[in-house]
């Protein structure tokens, strides 16, 4: 919601996602889908992993790309690329996004929803990604609890790794589903 071409003009950075995440997963619940594979890029990923902790679905894999570790650390990453300093502004930004927003932004750290994903990942990362760190992307991998792969794109950035390595990407996600 609030992002992309999404209607809204809110977004939570994955938080109140999650709820959308649920939503979803109950409608193809209800259609009477058994094998549902759950698949989000960045805040995407970020909502499917707090989905996982709030609600524990029932899925039967999961796809994810580039999430953030922590809240703070996203928001002090954008900071840095824009060669600004992140104290106190990212600390404030964080502060007040999650006060607007009604929940405590400081507490909203995807690296820690990871540990209550028990089902298979797939979790991907560019290694030249500037807004998420590969510290980031070994604690979410790390804090995982089920079967869990992770596919490292050398040359990526944070994007959209089935437009540009279409084959690499192919192999991975086929692999993962079989």
């Amino acid at each position: 919601m609030g992002s992309g071409k999404s209607e809204g003009n809110q977004t939570t950075i994955g938080f109140k996602e999650a709820e959308q995440v649920k939503t979803a997963f109950d409608y193809l619940e209800s259609l009477g889908e058994k094998n549902i594979v759950l698949f989000g890029t960045s805040m995407g990923a970020a909502a499917i992993l707090k989905a996982q902790n709030d609600y524990q679905l029932k899925v039967s894999k999961i796809i994810i790309e580039c999430p953030f570790g922590t809240m703070l650390q996203t928001v002090k990453a954008r900071f840095d690329n824009m060669n600004v300093p992140s104290f106190p502004m990212a600390y404030l930004l964080v502060f007040w996004g999650g006060t607007i927003n009604g929940f405590n932004a400081f507490n909203h750290n995807p690296q820690n929803y990871a540990s209550q994903v028990k089902c298979p990942v797939l979790l991907m990362y560019g290694l030249k990604d500037d807004k998420v760190s590969m510290d980031e992307t070994n604690q979410i991998f790390n804090n995982l609890n089920g079967t869990k792969k992770l596919v490292i794109f050398t040359n990526a950035a944070h994007e959209n790794y089935l437009n540009k390595y279409k084959r690499e990407w192919l192999l991975a996600v086929t692999d993962f589903l079989k």
